[in-house]
């Protein structure tokens, strides 16, 4: 007869080896005096690892077809499957924004400020312009996809909290502040506690089980968005269509008179 699965254990040892990247000790919950915070390339290295590999995770800079950017991102999850362009100049990488799926900022605790800093960084992304085209397959079209309906998740990635009671009144009352555009969607402190914003609620990991539970939760939302948006290649290439037009018109002078 086949043993049973053990998904309580198996989802422990995933857990110890997420906190392992992340240069924490796996029995951090009995540790709360240990050293050392999440960087952003280990944030970077552990959810790269742990989600499929149609996704990218890296710094970005987020950028739109009008040539507008967003602030730096410490760390976007974007499409590496189907978007058909992202540059990189000087180590800096350069992602349109229809092709961002989730972005989050990287702060040593949780607390006040640095939800409202990282409120201000996801809204610099949502704030730009998305574009969206129609699709060609093999039984015909799909239609262009309204772009609301593929929201940007947003979320603050922490070790530690300055909250006495991460799921106390104040720690709820700040993460759940903001509007459409400069919303949490996720909030983590991986030594006390991980929190999920659905509608105007929050519901927490268990104790625990923190880390694997946020990424869980985050790998469920970003299933239910789906492919990224096609992005309108006519309107990003405008600049060179103009360019080219513009040396067709007025022809550079002929050296040689």
């Amino acid at each position: 007869m086949v043993a049973p699965f053990d998904l309580r254990r198996a989802f422990t040892a995933k857990q110890e080896h997420m906190l392992t990247g992340l240069g924490l000790m796996p029995n951090f919950t009995d540790h709360p005096t240990a050293k050392g915070d999440a960087a952003e390339d280990r944030w970077i290295s552990t959810l790269g690892e742990f989600l499929p590999r149609r996704y990218g995770v890296g710094r970005v800079f987020a950028i739109d077809s009008s040539g507008q950017q967003s602030q730096q991102i410490d760390v976007a999850i974007f499409d590496q499957q189907y978007s058909p362009l992202l540059f990189e100049q000087d180590g800096l990488h350069f992602v349109p924004v229809e092709s961002i799926y989730a972005v989050f900022e990287v702060k040593p605790t949780l607390n006040k400020s640095h939800v409202e800093y990282a409120r201000d960084k996801i809204a610099s992304v949502r704030a730009l312009h998305r574009t969206s085209v129609q699709i060609h397959h093999a039984g015909g079209l799909y239609q262009p996809q309204d772009p609301a309906t593929k929201p940007i998740l947003g979320g603050i990635l922490a070790t530690d909290s300055d909250w006495t009671d991460t799921q106390g009144e104040a720690a709820r009352a700040t993460i759940l502040q903001g509007n459409e555009l400069d919303r949490l969607d996720f909030a983590i402190a991986v030594r006390h506690a991980a929190a999920e914003r659905v509608a105007d609620q929050l519901y927490f990991a268990p104790k625990g089980h923190q880390l694997i539970w946020f990424a869980m939760h985050l790998f469920k939302r970003l299933s239910t968005v789906g492919t990224a948006l096609a992005l309108d290649l006519d309107a990003y290439g405008y600049p060179i269509e103009t360019t080219s037009s513009a040396a067709l018109e007025h022809p550079a002078p002929d050296a040689s008179h």
